[in-house]
């Protein structure tokens, strides 16, 4: 388990050791890693998801795609509220010298909030709609890589929270009993007002 740590922290500097360096790269990292661009952008891609589709079977599709992305979001944000309640890791800038472009969040680095996140609703989306589900993919990995570089994560963070979030997609999109009703009513209630 110390090579893991070892490795994680090498990782983590040899990252990190490229902030500070050049002003518009730093700029860039904190516009991914800051906590509202890349949700908010994703959010608008999911509202652009919900309305498109030149057919109701290709509107259906997409709307599932965006169910299940919402879905998985909410399944690894509690499971990650639960690994945090039984371990907690201290931030990077708690234990070693880093270059920080963040302010110092106080939860457990491990596993990352933002890569949980990103990555659920993008696996989600991915597993109906490949073209914008891949595009998510890379706005979630650089949401993920702006944290270790900006100094608030480890790579192993990002790579647990990747998982927890890939993890939860894949589980929501198997539980198709569960999953399918409840779609066909949201969509069904959304209908009446003119938003499905």
């Amino acid at each position: 388990m110390n090579f893991i740590y070892q490795l994680d922290y090498a990782l983590f500097e040899t990252i990190n050791n490229y902030a500070g360096r050049w002003p518009w790269l730093d700029a860039a990292a904190r516009f991914f890693l800051n906590d509202y661009f890349v949700p908010t952008l994703m959010a608008v891609i999911l509202l652009k998801l919900w309305f498109d589709g030149t057919s109701s079977a290709a509107r259906s599709i997409k709307q599932r795609a965006v169910f299940v992305g919402a879905l998985s979001a909410a399944l690894a944000n509690i499971l990650l509220k639960t690994a945090n309640l039984i371990y907690y890791r201290p931030r990077p800038f708690d234990v070693h010298e880093a270059t920080l472009l963040f302010y110092e969040p106080t939860d457990s680095s491990l596993p990352s909030n933002a890569a949980a996140l990103g990555f659920a609703i993008a696996a989600g989306v991915w597993i109906y709609q490949r073209t914008w589900g891949w595009a998510l993919l890379i706005v979630a990995l650089f949401f993920g890589l702006s944290r270790v570089f900006g100094g608030v994560h480890y790579p192993f963070d990002v790579l647990a929270g990747a998982v927890l979030g890939c993890g939860s997609a894949w589980f929501i999109h198997k539980q198709k009993m569960t999953v399918d009703p409840l779609l066909h009513l949201i969509v069904r209630l959304a209908s009446r007002f003119g938003l499905a």
